[in-house]
């Protein structure tokens, strides 16, 4: 029933289920015979056109007993009103029709099933219609349509609906009443398809339901796709046509993932990632040397060098450095989510009328003067020396061979007094080559020079009210080489002999932070990621993030190439299969780089080993294929650090 281009309902050419039926019928007991068949005239006309019969359009007729009859057919053309012929079993009753012939599976009693193919041709030659029994059949529909106009400049190749009921598989129609029977499950997609491209009206038949809302995925000629959302307001009903209108012209076509099937593991392989090298002892953690009263791998007062020409007893004003004296104390008062139980307390004191800061230095105290000020006074890195304490041996100096971008560190100040001249504590990070690197207050006693590979300095602690905070100090680099040690110095004032007696400060959680993160994508060339830091996009990759999810697919939006990633911002990473891609986030690096802009992302992410979050939670899995990423419904229990999921 070839309708011209304005015909009847859509619905694509029908697959046929009941060839072993026909195939039973052959032979000898057949008799011919003709009837006559009408189409509707209301409801289903399109665009005020009427269904016409065409030469060659075949009926399915069943007999009254469930036998299904070889296909009557017509020579008449051009009317609603055909005359088809055919032929019966001998004795036989014609019962129910259908059309097209290939849409009637089979029947049984009184059921006759009636398939909608998920993929049509997208015409509108071959709407399914069913006739009760009866001297002459008068058709009528039985789906609900869709139709849209596609311009063939767009190249689209397939069409597909998605909405919240069953759209195609098989329905079942009473013979006796003619009303269609929709199940409540099945797939809930059709889709129009051609090899060539869409150009004009293209028709989407699929079964009576009750949607509101239709999400509509268009596929180029490339695979790129596009997903429109779409109201569905009175498609419900049998034999009504929607018309969606015409596809713009400009829109604007990406690549997709699929939206898979549950999964209990994320696709994820660690790559190897660049040394990262932490400060020893940096969590305050172990205290096995002096009890509470000196951190492993940290030194102060009780290790403290002077000259032949000063004493410790010239310094401190009373014999050798005893506990009466110390300033360092371990702490139960930790930072916010720490892990462990301890942090490190230091404290300034008075001494011969000179304020003397607590001082806590990965290397050693060397004084050769009692005034605060001296030029022969700083803390040094001693490359080969160690202190012995309770027979135990601590370095004056940490080994450390990475280059880190900033040094990340928590404390709490609580200056006593109210010295507005000298207000701040400080830290301060030297990473040097293999020397005895000095640093202190007068700089034409120090290093410097090329030994200083990078500095991290802060000497603006302000009071913190009580309250921890993190501080992120990034680090200066002067040389390209891989450093030997690193000199970390913190003190309750930035200025020697600065502060009041009693100003406190609590230290926690050293942690070197690395701007460089290297990932390995899975065996299809896959990966998620989040990160930290504002990062450089690296050449072999394409990143993408979320912004539409419809009919199981993800639409992915292509971040520019060569631009900053913005941090925290997860996406979704397209490389080679299983290869190795760093993202750098060093200043150096992003200078002249414009940062990416990214809008209405569904994509989340985090930056340490996380639950999963309640709700919709979607993870990169195995069940990609080497074109398409697949996201499954996580079913696991941790999200792993620095990967990102899919929300909706």
């Amino acid at each position: 029933m070839k309708k011209s281009s304005y015909t009847l309902l859509c619905a694509a050419v029908l697959v046929c289920a009941a060839s072993c039926q026909k195939e039973s019928l052959k032979g000898d007991g057949l008799v011919p015979v003709t009837t006559s068949a009408s189409l509707p005239d209301t409801k289903v006309n399109i665009d005020g056109v009427s269904p016409k019969w065409q030469s060659g359009d075949r009926i399915a007729v069943f007999t009254t007993d469930g036998t299904l009859c070889p296909a009557f057919s017509t020579s008449d053309s051009g009317s609603q009103s055909a005359t088809f012929s055919g032929s019966k079993p001998d004795g036989s009753t014609l019962g129910v029709a259908v059309y097209p012939y290939e849409s009637a599976v089979s029947m049984s009693g009184s059921t006759v099933t009636i398939s909608v193919p998920a993929e049509q041709d997208g015409s509108a030659a071959t709407a399914v219609m069913a006739a009760p029994a009866g001297e002459s059949f008068n058709f009528v529909n039985l789906l609900s349509v869709v139709k849209v106009s596609v311009p063939s400049s767009l190249n689209i190749r397939r069409i597909e609906i998605l909405r919240d009921s069953p759209a195609s598989g098989n329905a079942t129609l009473n013979a006796g009443s003619m009303t269609l029977t929709v199940p409540s499950t099945g797939a809930r997609s059709v889709a129009a398809v051609s090899s060539s491209a869409f150009s004009g009206d293209v028709y989407i038949s699929m079964l009576p339901g009750n949607s509101k809302k239709l999400d509509m995925v268009l596929t180029n000629g490339s695979g790129k796709m596009v997903l429109i959302s779409k109201d569905l307001t009175s498609v419900a009903t049998a034999g009504r046509i929607k018309n969606l209108g015409s596809v713009p012209s400009s829109l604007s076509f990406s690549d997709v993932a699929l939206i898979g099937s549950s999964t209990s593991a994320q696709s994820y392989s660690a790559a190897t990632q660049p040394s990262k090298p932490q400060v020893t002892n940096g969590d305050f953690e172990t205290w096995t040397l002096d009890g509470e009263h000196l951190p492993n791998n940290w030194n102060s007062f009780q290790t403290i060098e002077t000259s032949g020409v000063v004493s410790v007893g010239a310094i401190f004003g009373s014999g050798p450095y005893d506990s009466s004296n110390r300033q360092v104390k371990r702490s139960s008062d930790k930072r916010p989510g720490s892990s462990g139980s301890y942090s490190c307390s230091i404290w300034s004191r008075k001494i011969t009328r000179v304020i003397a800061q607590g001082n806590l230095t990965t290397g050693r105290i060397y004084a050769s003067n009692v005034t605060a000020t001296g030029t022969g006074n700083y803390n040094y890195t001693d490359q080969d020396g160690s202190a012995t304490i309770n027979k135990k041996s601590n370095p004056y100096h940490m080994e450390f061979a990475g280059r880190p971008d900033s040094l990340a560190i928590w404390v709490k100040f609580a200056p006593a007094g109210n010295d507005t001249q000298h207000p701040y504590a400080k830290v301060e990070v030297i990473l040097h080559d293999k020397v005895d690197y000095k640093s202190g207050y007068n700089a034409s006693d120090c290093t410097g020079g090329t030994h200083k590979i990078a500095e991290a300095t802060d000497m603006n602690i302000a009071n913190s009210n009580g309250k921890w905070k993190r501080l992120s100090v990034p680090f200066n680099y002067g040389y390209s080489t891989t450093p030997s040690f690193a000199l970390i110095n913190i003190a309750t004032n930035a200025y020697p002999g600065g502060g009041s007696v009693n100003d406190y400060l609590y230290i926690d959680d050293l942690e070197m932070i690395y701007n460089l993160y290297n990932i390995k994508t899975d065996a299809t060339g896959w990966a998620t990621l989040c990160l930290g830091y504002d990062a450089l996009i690296p050449s072999g990759v394409t990143v993408y993030y979320v912004d539409k999810v419809a009919c199981g697919y993800a639409s992915l939006v292509p971040v520019s190439a060569g631009s900053i990633l913005p941090k925290n911002t997860a996406v979704l990473v397209k490389g080679s299969a299983g290869a190795t891609y760093s993202f750098n986030g060093r200043a150096a690096d992003l200078n002249g780089k414009s940062k990416a802009s990214v809008s209405g992302n569904l994509l989340k992410g985090t930056l340490v080993d996380c639950s999963k979050p309640s709700g919709t939670c979607r993870v990169l899995s195995g069940q990609s294929t080497s074109a398409l990423a697949a996201f499954g419904e996580f079913s696991g229990s941790t999200i792993k650090a620095n990967t990102a999921w899919l929300t909706e």
